[in-house]
């Protein structure tokens, strides 16, 4: 079963995909990747080399931005449903109260509302 990392253009989303395929080459798993953000991800966005994946077996596909669903959380947890996902790796940032208030969380929806484990890292933690 794929592990899925959830992507965004940040240092926490690049913690993200290299915390999945660790992940996933502990478990000889495939890593899906859940493009959060609208622009397409190229490799020097991922922060990795993707000729080492060859290398450790680990089978990686990016899944290109959902035309119909808009929220993030909601792309995440039916990717999850429609791929028999094992794990859920997203990264976190800090946020303010406010912040947090107006903008809502979409790391929380998941961590909430996902069926399978959810592991959260922060950009610092490899």
């Amino acid at each position: 079963m794929p592990i899925l990392a959830c992507y965004s253009d940040t240092d926490s989303g690049r913690a993200a995909i290299r915390r999945a395929l660790a992940e996933a080459h502990k478990s000889q798993d495939s890593v899906l990747v859940a493009n959060l953000d609208k622009e397409p991800i190229t490799e020097t966005q991922l922060g990795i080399d993707l000729d080492s994946l060859l290398d450790l077996g680990v089978p990686l596909s990016v899944l290109p931005p959902s035309q119909t669903v808009h929220d993030a959380a909601d792309f995440v947890l039916q990717t999850e449903q429609e791929h028999d996902i094992s794990l859920i790796v997203l990264g976190l940032r800090r946020r303010s109260r406010v912040g947090k208030l107006l903008m809502g969380s979409v790391a929380q929806r998941i961590l909430i509302e996902a069926d399978c484990p959810v592991l959260a890292v922060k950009a610092n933690s490899l």
